[in-house]
């Protein structure tokens, strides 16, 4: 099992029941992180395979340890590990109707948020990246975007991705403080919310203004609508997805896509999915008490018919 101080996997029972249908089959594991999910997946497997993506270097590189022995095993490994997005499976033709399962857990890893040089925290001061895949990526940086961007489009940035109210005033201090110096470290940022708001508002619009960052830079409902659009494509007949989201914006495009491809599609004359949980599962108590950051999944499944 991957290591986990990396990123304690969330409701990995419920997952599994859903989603592990066929040992032979093919699975894919769109968010590694620290390979939690995808260990336990690899061992319900038998001659199937598993395939996980992430953007994140460091993700893929504590899978690469944690799955050492298997990836040894070269062209017979059952675990193949994609540096990138999920969407990228989308493109893979080999996978076209050939995939058993898909899993998606979405949102940022323990890792990312308690690496303090990774500026995913507003509890350390960092430069304000916010990419998921660091350094590497071709994306503008969390500092990039607020130097950039306008105060209208700054405050609808926060308003969209993170529903802060207060969105426009903290717009404002933000083209304020710019004037004077640019914002390079989520020191600096913290400083401006901070002054914005009442303090015992301070942790919960904290959170929200860097959940609003972190999505506009790294496009992440966007990625996640292109993806379950093509989900059907990908999944065998008896196939299934099994998404674990953390906030509303998320939940919401998956709950309406699930959907929307379980009723009649214009160009099919029959449903594409089945929806597996009418209504989300949450994790057990037990599990919110050994683990904080669970208190906030909704698991929602479907099966491709």
């Amino acid at each position: 099992m991957a290591e986990r101080h990396y990123h304690e996997p969330v409701m990995v029972r419920e997952t599994l029941a859903l989603l592990l249908t066929d040992p032979d089959g093919i699975y894919l594991d769109g968010t590694l992180g620290g390979g939690g999910h995808a260990a336990a997946i690899l061992d319900g497997l038998r001659e199937g395979k598993l395939i996980g993506f992430d953007r994140d270097p460091d993700a893929i590189a504590a899978c690469r340890g944690a799955f050492g022995e298997e990836l040894a095993r070269g062209e017979r490994s059952r675990v193949e590990l994609v540096h990138g997005s999920y969407v990228l499976a989308c493109s893979r033709e080999e996978l076209r109707g050939q995939v058993q399962g898909i899993l998606l857990d979405l949102g940022v890893s323990s890792h990312q948020l308690d690496e303090p040089s990774r500026g995913f925290s507003y509890r350390f001061d960092a430069p304000l990246d916010l990419r998921f895949g660091g350094e590497a990526s071709n994306e503008p940086t969390a500092a990039e975007l607020l130097a950039s961007l306008d105060e209208r489009a700054i405050a609808d940035i926060l308003y969209r991705y993170g529903e802060e109210r207060s969105s426009r005033r903290i717009a404002r201090a933000i083209v304020a403080a710019r004037r004077h110096a640019p914002i390079r470290t989520t020191g600096q940022l913290r400083a401006i919310v901070e002054r914005c708001v009442h303090p015992r508002q301070r942790t919960d619009v904290l959170s929200r203004v860097f959940q609003a960052l972190r999505i506009a830079v790294n496009r992440e409902l966007e990625e996640l609508e292109r993806f379950l659009s093509c989900v059907p494509s990908l999944l065998c007949r008896g196939g299934r997805i099994v998404v674990i989201t953390y906030h509303s914006l998320e939940d919401r495009i998956v709950k309406h896509s699930l959907r929307e491809m379980a009723g009649k599609a214009q160009s099919q004359q029959s449903p594409l999915l089945r929806i597996l949980t009418p209504k989300p599962l949450r994790p057990q108590p037990e599990e919110i008490a050994r683990n904080r950051r669970a208190r906030s999944a909704k698991l929602r499944a479907a099966e491709r018919v």
